[in-house]
């Protein structure tokens, strides 16, 4: 009897192990951020690993420019998504819309007519590319005190054809009884690009030092949350005016061995004589800033999130991207969290 008892009380672990396990692989969605949804073996590998069904698909941004289109209110959609590969059709899709914050600033900005546009717009790149209407989409804009009453009378429009979640950075977190509650259920609160991108000794895309200063023990939100975390890298180009420019990706041992950089230290170089780098023309002075992020640090960050009181409910890593996930092993770094 004392040792069917001890079997049962081994399969009940297990049970609860394998449970725990399974809960925390169906949590991991992915964002994909190219006009051109492409499929390939890296995706598929981190999809199937991970046991994702989730894809927050980027649709389009919205931003001002010359009123020239869109009925000529210099509000205008830009990088719209222009293919996507057939193996997302069985996975559930989540439209992701971002809206520049300038766009709320705009002259005699008809919020009703704008819904109307977005709606319409998503409609017609879900039809064409997954051939059905898709209810639940993201809006990601980074809205201001001032802006606020905008963005959310268009969130509260366009619920009345999507069922929408947003995206929250850390100040709206911290300092939420100022910038509002976005009217919406749910949220994704975003887990990167926090910090100083001039700041020649912080990384801007994830510090949890940076994390610290805006989430403690007792933090609250009055939404559920997602955690968005990156699995991306970035190159910060600051030329001798000052002005920054971002190139996608580092590649460290490229510089290491070009005479023309000269490293300064762990994560910056300098541009010694003029040069092309991935395209990009690069005058002498010029300064180079690698930023990645280690799996300790997004375990770190994430790490205060938990110990807070917010109310999260599932990852979602930025983004899919070949060589990003070449430099991460997924499964280890999902055991971490």
């Amino acid at each position: 009897m004392k040792r069917n008892t001890f079997y049962i009380f081994i399969l009940l672990l297990l049970a609860i192990s394998c449970s725990k396990e399974k809960v925390i692989k169906k949590d991991i969605a992915f964002y994909h951020w190219k006009a051109k949804a492409d499929f390939t073996k890296a995706y598929s590998e981190a999809i199937e690993s991970t046991e994702a069904n989730t894809v927050y698909m980027h649709y389009f941004d919205i931003e001002p420019l010359a009123k020239v289109n869109w009925y000529d209110d210099g509000i205008y959609p830009t990088y719209v998504l222009k293919s996507v590969a057939k193996d997302y059709q069985h996975m559930d899709i989540v439209p992701v819309v971002y809206i520049a914050n300038p766009v709320f600033k705009t002259d005699d900005l008809d919020v009703s007519k704008l819904s109307k546009k977005i709606a319409k717009l998503i409609d017609q790149i879900s039809q064409k590319q997954f051939n059905r209407k898709i209810k639940h989409i993201q809006l990601d804009c980074d809205w201001t005190e001032t802006t606020r009453a905008s963005y959310f009378e268009l969130l509260r429009t366009l619920k009345n054809d999507f069922t929408i979640d947003v995206t929250i950075r850390l100040h709206q977190i911290k300092f939420k009884e100022r910038t509002g509650v976005p009217p919406v259920n749910a949220g994704t609160l975003m887990l990167y690009n926090m910090g100083d991108l001039r700041n020649k000794a912080q990384n801007s895309i994830l510090e949890s030092s940076i994390v610290g200063q805006y989430i403690h023990a007792e933090s609250t939100y009055p939404m559920a949350l997602k955690i968005a975390l990156p699995l991306f890298s970035q190159t910060v180009v600051t030329n001798n005016n000052n002005k920054i420019k971002l190139i996608k990706n580092t590649h460290r041992e490229v510089l290491e061995n070009d005479p023309h950089f000269k490293q300064i230290n762990s994560n910056n170089f300098k541009v010694m004589a003029d040069t092309l780098y991935k395209g990009f023309y690069l005058a002498q002075g010029y300064n180079l800033k690698l930023e990645d992020v280690k799996p300790s640090e997004i375990s770190d960050s994430y790490k205060l999130i938990k110990a807070s009181k917010l109310n999260t409910q599932g990852i979602i890593f930025y983004h899919l991207d070949d060589l990003s996930l070449s430099n991460y092993d997924l499964n280890n770094t999902i055991e971490k969290l």
